[in-house]
């Protein structure tokens, strides 16, 4: 009890010194906490936004040379035909499923509503290879293709606008139940089989889908066969997309792109080093990327980190040194009354071992709680969000076992801190001590 009662009686002596010792160390753990978790918070997010994407997608843009070759000027526009589907599907054993897309901007309008769409012509296997989600009614089928009809699969946000506008004519058509039931909301309507203007072409509604688009404007899918014949665009396509079979590793990827590259260079006779002509995006080799990005910025929130957890246990040993400087005649006193080195040893490591321990742990609740907070306000804010709207941050969370280790580690350096100081005051003689009363 005496043991004890010595060690917290020095530390309430000295409350301030011991608040801002002990401060540094929590705002350590605290940050490194906050930092990791905004660090994978943000790779939770992108990862979200493209998690349902194939990660073997490939995607080929049509584009103006950027060389003379075999006769040809440059700034030669390139443009895709059937010839590069047939050689993507046929001599290609990576290449796994092909759709043209053809993409059209527009207007999209239901009675008085209207908002600024994107349509992009597709084919049915095109779901597959872009991950989408139907929310309600189907994608586009063979039928619609080979048809032609004029469908279209229109995005979340899109549709609650259509809803909007039927809910509200409901609500003028019928006050006395709109009053009763509040809002016409609560009902399960429907809007497949509504039809839509695009871009003054009538359109009727088959499928709602997940989005995740950037900005405001809608999104929207029809049949590839659709839109050419609309725009008039047979045989001619300015965008691929595809998935690949096989391709495991960064390596095989990048020298299936430049097989590629110099293949479709042959196809349309423009230059192998040309570095337009088309342009050639590889989901994998993004997210291989993106995983290096991730990596690097880790690195770097542990630099940080770990640089504030060194401030504050050069703050323990700063505390520690002074300790000692102002008990130097108190521990001569009792060295000559007869007391052994171990106790005072252990005196002044166990106020370091306190002061790590209870404001370390401290720090580390506290950032974790208020990590928990945060992601209860985004899982509110974000279920109030569109579809459309992509996460940046989703899920800021640190492993609990990195957190636990790194204030274990926070503690053991204090108490090695606090050693050195300790052991030079038990080393101290009781003579010289008590002759620095001064």
């Amino acid at each position: 009890m005496d043991f004890w009662s010595e060690i917290f009686m020095a530390l309430r002596r000295n409350k301030l010194r011991t608040i801002l010792t002990g401060f540094a160390i929590s705002w350590g753990i605290f940050m490194l906490i906050i930092l990791l978790s905004v660090g994978n918070g943000l790779k939770n997010g992108v990862n979200t936004n493209f998690a349902d994407r194939a990660k073997n997608t490939y995607t080929i843009w049509s584009s103006e040379t950027e060389l003379p070759y075999k006769g040809h000027k440059a700034n030669r526009w390139i443009t895709l035909t059937d010839k590069d589907i047939e050689y993507l599907e046929n001599h290609l054993y990576h290449v796994d499923e092909v759709s043209p897309v053809f993409t059209k901007g527009g207007m999209l309008i239901f009675s008085d509503k209207s908002k600024s769409v994107q349509v992009e012509g597709v084919r049915p296997i095109y779901k597959n290879i872009q991950g989408i989600k139907i929310m309600e009614g189907r994608f586009i089928n063979d039928n619609d293709m080979k048809t032609k009809a004029k469908v279209v699969v229109i995005d979340k946000t899109t549709a609650e606008l259509v809803k909007d506008k039927i809910i509200s004519d409901k609500e003028q058509e019928n006050p006395v139940k709109a009053r009763k039931t509040k809002r016409y909301k609560n009902d399960d309507i429907s809007i497949l089989g509504q039809l839509v203007m695009i871009n003054d072409i009538n359109f009727t509604i088959i499928g709602v889908f997940e989005g995740q688009m950037w900005g405001n404007m809608g999104q929207c899918y029809a049949p590839f066969s659709t839109m050419q014949l609309i725009y008039n665009e047979n045989n001619r396509y300015y965008q691929l997309s595809f998935t690949t079979k096989g391709l495991e590793t960064k390596e095989d990827n990048e020298n299936f792109s430049k097989e590629l590259k110099r293949n479709m260079a042959l196809l349309h006779e423009f230059s192998p080093d040309d570095q337009r002509g088309v342009w050639i995006d590889s989901q994998m080799l993004n997210a291989l990327e993106t995983n290096k990005i991730f990596n690097t910025i880790n690195i770097f929130i542990w630099v940080i980190g770990i640089a504030m957890l060194i401030s504050g246990v050069v703050g323990v040993t700063n505390i520690m040194r002074i300790t000692v400087k102002e008990r130097t005649v108190e521990i001569g006193i009792r060295k000559a009354l007869g007391a052994k080195p171990r106790s005072i040893l252990m005196s002044i490591v166990m106020e370091a071992l306190i002061i790590t321990t209870v404001f370390g742990y401290a720090g580390m609740f506290v950032g974790m709680g208020l990590m928990e907070v945060i992601n209860k306000i985004m899982e509110t804010v974000n279920a109030g969000k569109g579809a459309n709207e992509a996460a940046v941050f989703l899920n800021l969370s640190v492993d609990i076992k990195i957190v636990f280790m790194a204030t274990l580690v926070l503690i053991i350096s204090g108490v090695i801190a606090g050693l050195a100081p300790a052991w030079k005051a038990v080393n101290v003689k009781p003579v010289e001590a008590m002759s620095n009363r001064s």
